[in-house]
């Protein structure tokens, strides 16, 4: 039975990597070919728009239409010539999701070309988080650290809260972490990675959302050879959004593993929770962006532009490849890990600052 199963994982492999490849090859190309449109259209993010700002010309805003596009065009090719690696969801389930993703991107497009209030950026992902519910995409079932799992398939109510909670968190996650070239981009396709690690071992076999998280990853990466530094294109609003909605859409299509995908997001999560409780001690409005957040910490220590995306690609790669090998109790261990370790970084790189200056 396992030499059955690695043989028919042997065999996948090669499809996994075609599309991870072909992916990655249509995101990057679809990407040049944008960027003339994005400054045509004015897409883009000018540096003296704010002072926290890191790039110094203004930078085009494509990146997240482009890993749409390559995303939804290897998933049309798949479903033609292998739709056996399509994940099995309804017709209504499908058009959930492709209405979601195009609510954010419209919302995320109008927010790069007209700046849109806060509280009107955050409608699109309230309404895409709500299409996604009632689609019936959500989680039912979560992992009981004491043993077993705990069901909530009986109580669609609390089901669709905690899915909302989960889709909203990770979409914030990713825009507010989108604020040094390449990083939301390459820790999106690292946890997109662990995923796909997560759905071909033989206790949580899921080839189909696999193949989806390998379509994904690619996409980012083919994305982040234009995203890393020195950036010549940005994700914008939409593309932020996006990859943290299809991270979290993976995680529970996967089999609610909501905690492996949390954990390579782990640090990121953590900081947005920690500038948030920050922002509201300080009486200012939880949307305002400021330089607290710890990337912008790191750099005003001295680290480059470059060191500091990477340590957070370390950090994420890292623990995500940990969680692959623990259980539950374990994994809640190691969140707890890295609750500490982000807080206590970011105390001592903000005190350290205060220091040099």
């Amino acid at each position: 039975m396992k030499t059955e199963f690695v043989f028919k994982l042997l065999i996948s492999m090669v499809d996994f990597l075609i599309a991870g490849a072909a992916a990655a090859v249509l995101s990057a190309g679809i990407a040049s070919l944008l960027i003339p449109l994005g400054r045509k259209l004015r897409l883009v993010d000018a540096p003296f728009t704010a002072a926290r700002k890191v790039h110094k010309e203004p930078i085009v805003l494509i990146g997240g239409l482009a890993i749409v596009a390559a995303v939804v065009t290897s998933l049309a090719v798949a479903a033609n010539i292998a739709p056996h690696l399509i994940p099995i969801l309804s017709i209504e389930k499908w058009v959930a999701l492709a209405t979601a993703v195009f609510v954010i991107m419209v919302f995320g497009v109008l927010d790069d070309r007209f700046s849109l209030a806060p509280s009107v950026q955050i409608i699109g992902p309230i309404i895409a988080s709500i299409i996604i519910c009632l689609s019936g995409v959500v989680v039912t079932t979560v992992t009981n650290p004491l043993g077993g799992t705990i069901s909530f398939s009986e109580i669609p109510l609390i089901a669709g809260a905690i899915t909302f909670c989960w889709l909203m968190g990770m979409m914030y996650s990713t825009k507010l972490l989108d604020g040094l070239d390449g990083l939301s981009t390459g820790l999106s396709g690292i946890g997109a990675l662990m995923i796909f690690a997560l759905t071909q071992t033989d206790r949580f076999f899921e080839p189909r959302v696999g193949f989806v998280a390998v379509i994904f990853a690619g996409a980012c990466f083919g994305f982040l050879v234009l995203n890393f530094n020195p950036a010549r294109a940005f994700l914008g609003e939409g593309g932020s959004l996006f990859v943290g909605l299809m991270l979290a859409i993976l995680a529970v299509l996967s089999g609610s593993k909501i905690a492996t995908a949390l954990i390579v997001m782990a640090l990121p999560v953590i900081d947005v929770a920690r500038v948030i409780i920050s922002r509201k001690l300080r009486g200012h409005s939880i949307f305002v962006g400021d330089d607290q957040h710890l990337h912008h910490l790191l750099l005003a220590n001295g680290l480059s532009h470059r060191s500091a995306v990477l340590f957070y690609y370390a950090v994420g790669l890292l623990f995500g490849i940990l969680a692959l090998f623990l259980q539950s109790k374990g994994k809640i261990v190691l969140l707890g890990i890295l609750v500490v370790f982000g807080i206590a970084l970011a105390h001592l790189l903000r005190n350290r600052n205060k220091k040099v200056v």
